[in-house]
């Protein structure tokens, strides 16, 4: 399938889930609970939510040591910034990591490859951090959504991306998996494996990266669940934190699946 389907087909979908909610919804209601919410919580909910762009900087930054890049705090906040700005807004195949890893190349004039590497490790980070606190939540505050265990639900997602991390990182199934791409000749994909390969294994060797980048990667997602309890809150939605800490991270895990533009649609649908 060509770029231009997929990006039509991304579209429709996003425009079906949005269509299916609002036909669904009491607008007058939306608007009166909007107009109705508290502005201190708001504002609240925005810093802390603001206040992940510093840990997720502060994550990418431990990572890119380890590929002998040391950008200044600052000009990687700018770059962060810009790459989130594509991922709110921009409907295009250019997400917000491949704009991050371009400005980063073109700042420190190196090579594409290396610096879309750090970011993939870097979202393999924060996912890993959204599947241990929701797993971890889940266990203390077991909760059924019509019969089906959640518990249930982050166990099998766990499973499966600690397989695929596995099969993508162990040494032996590396060589062989690396063998069988060169076979099918996707040379090229084998040398950004390879590469994503050799940075996962330089970070392993630093123990003092991996602590920093798992507690940053725990903190920016802890504050995801926080400012969207103090909103949850500036509506007068009574919910429990505990309910955040679990369905937080289901939410942003169904966006990171890249079925629609930017997870627009999907992120409503979960909600709903």
């Amino acid at each position: 399938m060509s770029n231009r389907a997929k990006i039509l087909l991304k579209v429709v979908l996003t425009a079906a889930l949005l269509v299916f909610l609002l036909v669904r919804m009491d607008l007058t209601e939306f608007a009166n609970v909007l107009i109705s919410a508290d502005p201190l919580l708001v504002l609240i909910a925005g810093l802390f939510y603001f206040g992940t762009v510093f840990l997720s900087v502060g994550r990418w930054k431990a990572i890119l040591e380890n590929f002998d890049i040391h950008t200044p705090f600052a000009p990687l906040t700018q770059i962060c910034l810009i790459g989130y700005f594509f991922n709110l807004f921009l409907p295009s195949a250019i997400g917000g990591d491949f704009v991050r890893g371009y400005y980063l190349a073109k700042r420190e004039s190196r090579g594409m490859s290396t610096t879309l590497t750090s970011t993939v490790l870097d979202r393999t980070a924060g996912l890993s951090a959204l599947l241990l606190i929701g797993l971890i939540s889940v266990s203390i505050y077991p909760i059924s959504v019509e019969g089906f265990s959640l518990l249930g639900l982050f166990l099998l997602v766990g499973v499966g991306f600690a397989i695929g991390i596995t099969a993508i990182f162990h040494s032996g199934v590396h060589r062989h998996f690396g063998a069988l791409l060169k076979k099918l000749h996707l040379d090229n994909f084998e040398e950004k494996l390879e590469l994503v390969y050799q940075g996962l294994t330089q970070l392993r060797r630093n123990r003092f990266a991996i602590l920093l980048v798992v507690f940053l990667s725990l903190g920016v997602q802890l504050l995801v669940v926080i400012a969207m309890w103090f909103a949850a809150q500036s509506i007068g939605v009574g919910v429990s934190f505990n309910l955040f800490l679990i369905f937080i991270p289901i939410v942003n895990l169904a966006t990171a699946i890249p079925l629609t533009i930017n997870g627009v649609g999907v992120r409503e649908s979960v909600y709903y």
